[in-house]
């Protein structure tokens, strides 16, 4: 099949190229409303699609945001990355998505490839650690894309770089971990010692520091992956528990999971095992994803404002840029990262929603 070139719409519709290139690639100099609409009329009649370079070049971005996140698969991120779909589409611009599994190598692949796409901005959702080098050499890479021009937002950790979108998550579990004492539970089980995402233990730090002030210390601490899979690993290690404590039966052992998917993974894994939830284990969770509504029995959890973080980390990567000052010819080194109006970081604090998964009978 034979492209349809730029020349051939300016033919059709009996125009210059000049005048056919500004109308199709986003020009600020464009012809009489007559001439543009016969251009684009003939570009329909073609087929003709307008390159995405050349429309760089002519409105000096390229209209397109990366978006790194850890796991697709994870309704967190899934809920996140649609809504940053939705807005920046509104906006006529698209997003390059990528996921990298939490490892260096592929995180550091993933934003060479999209500012090798000349993308205007790079959304980076999810907390994370790799290491003193390997976080050096992450933050030198967003530092040199800053310097010219690009924008850089986190959400979940400060990168150093660009602004950020912080949620509270140890005073959040802190709370989540009262409201379950108040409501009368006594046993608990926790997720920690998962190396390098700072979210994580945090919230599991919060969690513990709450159970502390109520006296009460947990009886079983898990590792496992803030995955689907790692819900599965912590619901073999409870009926594990559960078989080796067979009196301890007054009350259920509560379960706290860092992340909605991982407690969604043990509730299911747990009822499979013929494990009644709550009767016998109860289950809590942290994100507030959807999946956690139309879980059975629904779960507790900390509903973090998902949409809202998103839709603020648009409106971040999309506002109008501020004027540009001058810097010496032929030396983008000494450009500084583009000045922001507002607040370089915000925090964000989510709700507790006590559910059916913790619900608690008559116990004693």
């Amino acid at each position: 099949m034979v492209a349809v070139r730029l020349s051939d719409v300016a033919k059709h519709a009996g125009v210059s190229l000049a005048t056919a290139s500004r109308v199709l690639n986003g020009s600020s100099r464009v012809p009489g409303k007559a001439v543009a609409e016969k251009v684009k009329a003939s570009a329909a009649t073609l087929g003709y699609v307008p390159n995405a370079q050349a429309q760089a070049l002519a409105r000096s971005r390229s209209g397109l945001i990366g978006l790194v996140v850890h796991d697709i698969a994870d309704p967190y991120f899934a809920t996140i990355a649609r809504e940053v779909q939705q807005q920046v589409f509104a906006s006529q611009a698209q997003v390059l998505l990528t996921q990298t599994d939490r490892e260096i190598d592929t995180e550091i692949r993933a934003l060479r490839s999209l500012i090798a796409q000349q993308v205007d901005a790079l959304v980076l959702v999810g907390s994370h650690r790799y290491g003193n080098d390997s976080d050096a050499a992450l933050r030198t890479l967003l530092e040199g894309f800053a310097r010219h021009g690009g924008r850089v937002v986190g959400m979940g950790q400060s990168l150093g770089v660009g602004r950020t979108i912080v949620p509270d998550n140890a005073a959040a579990a802190h709370e989540l971990a009262t409201a379950l004492v108040v409501e009368g539970h006594r046993r608990f089980a926790v997720v920690q010692g998962i190396a390098g995402i700072p979210s994580a233990a945090d919230r599991t730090g919060g969690f513990i520091a709450a159970l502390t002030e109520a006296g009460i210390e947990p009886e079983l601490s898990v590792e496992a992956d803030l995955t689907r899979a790692g819900g599965y690993r912590l619901a073999a290690r409870i009926q594990d528990h559960l078989a080796a404590a067979p009196s301890a039966v007054d009350h259920p052992l509560c379960v706290f999971a860092p992340a909605d998917v991982m407690a969604l993974g043990a509730l299911g894994a747990l009822r499979r095992h013929g494990i009644e939830v709550p009767g016998q284990v109860a289950v809590a969770g942290f994100g507030g994803v959807p999946d956690a509504a139309d879980a059975h029995p629904t779960l507790t959890t900390i509903a973090l404002p998902l949409q809202d973080m998103a839709r603020q980390a648009v409106e971040w990567v999309l506002e109008p840029a501020p004027p540009a000052e001058s810097t010496p010819a032929g030396d983008p080194s000494t450009a500084e990262e583009p000045a922001t109006a507002g607040p370089s970081e915000i925090h964000v604090r989510g709700d507790v929603l006590l559910r059916g998964s913790t619900a608690l009978g008559d116990v004693g």
